[in-house]
């Protein structure tokens, strides 16, 4: 594979992503969220379901996003209000929730109190339609990305560092974001504390699911 971007477009575009990823959105508070309730791990498959939306967009930006979005663009506000409502009564569901904490059990019995495969892949899907749905990630690769990357000069390598570049900048930043949440619901030590935890969460939820409708 043939690399034809600059250095300086490189380092542009990875600067972008890392203010992308830095920056407050429904992306950010649903991978806080996740992590708070349901640990690190819930919180990178989160990331996960972002990073794999991001590509999507980068990749329908090389295709032509504004056609594509005027075509589909019921498609996406659909996506939009599905993923919001969502959000929403994930967050009323966890505010609402009767906190109860862990058993103080064997190291056995603590292993498989793991995360389910299917938990994983609940975070990581909802934060695939997040990213479909943020206008936000929409205006970066429909618009501003066009102004400093030349979209049809991009080779099959240039693809595949950019898309590399974006997994890179979102693991590191909400990656981040999602460990220091996972350790903040871990010294969780009473159930009144718990239950904030689950209001702070569902409250996170809910503010996700909002700026998902209403941007």
């Amino acid at each position: 594979m043939t690399i034809s971007m600059s250095l300086e477009t490189l380092a542009a575009f990875t600067l972008a992503m890392f203010l992308l990823s830095v920056s407050p959105g429904p992306g950010f508070l649903m991978v806080v969220a996740r992590a708070l309730s349901g640990g690190f791990a819930a919180g990178l498959a989160a990331v996960a379901g972002l990073v794999v939306g991001d590509i999507v967009f980068l990749v329908l930006a090389i295709l032509g996003l504004s056609t594509l979005a005027a075509v589909m663009g019921e498609f996406f506000l659909a996506v939009k209000i599905l993923g919001a409502a969502y959000l929403v009564w994930l967050g009323v569901k966890t505010w609402r929730s009767r906190p109860s904490l862990p058993p103080l059990e064997a190291p056995e019995a603590a292993a498989s109190q793991r995360p389910h495969p299917k938990s994983l892949g609940r975070s990581a899907l909802l934060g695939f339609f997040v990213t479909l749905g943020n206008p936000k990630v929409i205006l970066f690769y429909g618009a501003l990305l066009p102004t400093f990357v030349d979209l049809e000069a991009l080779t099959g390598g240039d693809i595949v560092v950019l898309a590399m570049v974006v997994t890179a900048m979102l693991f590191l930043v909400l990656g981040t974001y999602a460990f220091l949440a996972a350790r903040a619901g871990r010294v969780v030590k009473s159930e009144r504390a718990l239950r904030w935890v689950n209001r702070a969460t569902g409250g996170l939820l809910v503010g996700a699911g909002v700026a998902v409708a209403t941007r």
